[in-house]
């Protein structure tokens, strides 16, 4: 017997707000959010949802590119509504200092919960990712953070967050050059930044 592959028709959204683009990637029975807003901001999430189609019950899985406010802060907010966050190991020390960071901050910031998470390590990721219809892979690439990563897909795109451009990078960025090179070691046609176009 023949085995039948499952492939999503690629469509992105960006449903960013505030300076800052979160990707709204299809799956399989549902979608995946790249990245999200500050805390608090859930109502222009959702209103920024509706305006492109689409709905915050749809989406079932959340990968924030880094732990930082503007890409991480709502990641709390998500999982009260069921989305489940994909939880990178390599990504442990970033959720730990961010909640650090919030103690001293006068944000609306929900502090995220261990429970319900999809734990994993970026060398897994693209079995993982096959379960949901994309072919690709989370790779590890710090350089703005230690905790940065960047979801890859085989069809040339890649979602980089705040990983400096090659060409703003100082010489002695050696973290962040060595990241683009790894990053570059894919057939990449598009990327998707966390601001910008």
């Amino acid at each position: 017997m023949t085995p039948v592959f499952f492939r999503i028709n690629m469509n992105i959204i960006n449903v960013g707000y505030d300076s800052t683009n979160y990707y709204l990637l299809d799956i399989r029975d549902g979608k995946l959010l790249v990245d999200s807003g500050f805390p608090g901001t859930l109502p222009k999430l959702s209103a920024e949802l509706k305006r492109k189609g689409c709905s915050i019950g749809e989406i079932k899985y959340f990968l924030p590119t880094h732990y930082h406010p503007d890409h991480a802060g709502l990641t709390q907010e998500l999982k009260n509504h069921g989305i489940k966050l994909i939880a990178l190991e390599e990504q442990a020390g970033g959720i730990s200092a961010f909640t650090e960071f919030f103690k001293t901050k006068k944000y609306p910031f929900q502090e995220i919960q261990p429970e319900d998470n999809i734990n994993m390590k970026c060398t897994d990721s693209r079995k993982f990712l096959a379960g949901l219809g994309l072919n690709g892979e989370i790779l590890h690439t710090p350089g703005h953070s230690n905790d940065s990563i960047t979801l890859i897909l085989d069809e040339g795109f890649a979602f980089t967050g705040d990983l400096h451009p090659v060409f703003a990078l100082p010489e002695n960025d050696l973290p962040s050059r060595e990241s683009w090179d790894k990053i570059n070691s894919h057939k990449i046609t598009r990327i998707y930044p966390g601001h910008g176009s």
